[in-house]
């Protein structure tokens, strides 16, 4: 039996199912991005991430002439640049009762990557994944732009109130 056809049936759009799928899985990856990174390594993650996005864009565009370089070369340079961070980035989040503050950041880094990764993958590529609701959330220059913004808004409003 077709599930396209059986949902339609019920009242179920395949925009409704895939945008529900895709907020499963980007909870499910923030849980594992919170525990995996942990606190002491979730900001600098974040300014690596800003870092690797402004060296991709700096990077010659003759070399990345292909949109899965682009990716492999922001991967790579985020993972060195995490890397390497805590000797120059001493931040993280401190106080182990705000957890969820770990989940909030977790989260917007999750998106902030997707949104990366997606600006990046062709849309009649990315539309294969996710729908066309969701892409526009994650690529549209106005929600990009918060993506990128929010994080280091939440973590400047945290971090001022601790101190």
């Amino acid at each position: 039996m077709n599930l396209d056809l059986l949902l339609s049936k019920i009242g179920i759009s395949q925009n409704f199912v895939q945008d529900f799928t895709l907020l499963l899985v980007i909870v499910g990856i923030t849980v594992a991005f919170a525990f995996l990174v942990g606190r002491h390594r979730l900001v600098q993650m974040l300014i690596s991430t800003y870092i690797a996005l402004a060296l991709l864009f700096a990077f010659p565009e003759k070399y990345l002439n292909n949109y899965s370089y682009e990716l492999v070369f922001f991967f790579i340079a985020l993972i060195i640049l995490t890397i390497f961070s805590k000797k120059i980035f001493g931040i993280y989040i401190s106080s182990s009762e705000f957890m969820w503050r770990i989940f909030v950041v977790s989260f917007l880094e999750v998106i902030l990557l997707l949104s990366i990764v997606f600006t990046i993958t062709p849309k009649k590529i990315a539309l294969g994944y996710i729908s066309p609701n969701a892409y526009d959330y994650l690529v549209s220059s106005e929600f990009h732009f918060l993506w990128l913004f929010i994080p280091l808004l939440f973590v400047y409003l945290i971090r001022k109130r601790l101190n």
